[in-house]
């Protein structure tokens, strides 16, 4: 039997400067926190799809980010799809690497 695979294109992000980013481009009151948001581990790495469209419920979500300058659980990938369909970073599988 041959192991199955797929050869895959990551956009690598450390957490710690992924933090930074996002706290800077919200203007965050308290410092984003990748690890508590997303409830990961540490030596681990998280894949988020990130395109330029946000549903419905998603705009709502960074509506209320915007305006109140708090972030909430979970929220990562429509942190960054809402900065994808401003242009501000690219399209892609991006894979944030955690590690302390």
């Amino acid at each position: 039997m041959k192991l199955k695979f797929m050869l895959k294109q990551y956009l690598e992000v450390n957490y710690g400067d992924l933090d930074k980013f996002l706290t800077e481009r919200f203007s965050f009151d308290e410092e984003y926190e990748f690890v508590a948001a997303e409830e990961v581990g540490n030596d681990s790495k998280t894949s988020i799809n990130v395109e330029p469209e946000l549903s419905k419920w998603d705009r709502e979500h960074i509506e209320k980010v915007l305006e109140t300058k708090k972030w909430e659980c979970c929220q990562t990938r429509i942190l960054l799809c809402y900065l994808c369909e401003q242009g501000e970073i690219p399209a892609g599988e991006y894979l944030i690497s955690v590690s302390w």
